[in-house]
């Protein structure tokens, strides 16, 4: 139930950033400031230190969990697991289409992509380093999958033809 809460608040959060951002272009900073302290919070404040540094570096270990291979094919595992891996994808979207409006220089997909992965494993260090969370492969890979997204929106709803 908790994790299908933190969708619906991603995707609202998502909807209304992308529609103030096409309404009123200049509030582009405190959209940001907005979403890097929800960052923050979620993979950080809301949670208890570990008593040691945990990592996983098994490459898509989550998908293992939500899909099955059984005598009937594939089939639908952990919806919880799935749930974990759209709220790792959603927490990068804005940072996919707010890039490119505070940085110009992120004018590429790829270069989005790069400062998307670069942030993600920022994150995923400092879990590892304070233990408020654990260095996960995964959630590196679905947060880039997120900002690539992200980027997508931005092209679809934001850019602006100069």
């Amino acid at each position: 139930m908790i994790y299908t809460q933190r969708i619906y608040y991603a995707l609202a959060f998502i909807v209304i950033s992308l529609g103030l951002l096409r309404w009123k272009p200049k509030l582009k900073w405190p959209v940001m400031i907005v979403y890097a302290a929800a960052v923050v919070y979620l993979t950080f404040l809301m949670r208890r230190p570990y008593r040691s540094a945990r990592y996983l570096l098994d490459p898509f270990h989550a998908w293992r969990y939500v899909i099955r291979v059984t005598e009937k094919g594939l089939v639908l595992g952990s919806r919880s697991q799935l749930k974990v891996i759209v709220l790792n994808i959603l927490l990068f979207v804005p940072f996919g289409y707010l890039l490119p409006l505070i940085w110009k220089r992120a004018d590429r997909w790829w270069k989005v992509l790069l400062c998307g992965f670069a942030a993600s494993l920022m994150i995923e260090l400092l879990q590892l380093v304070t233990r408020y969370g654990m260095f996960d492969l995964d959630d590196l890979m679905h947060n880039t999958l997120g900002a690539l997204l992200g980027w997508g929106c931005y092209l679809l709803l934001l850019r602006r033809e100069e």
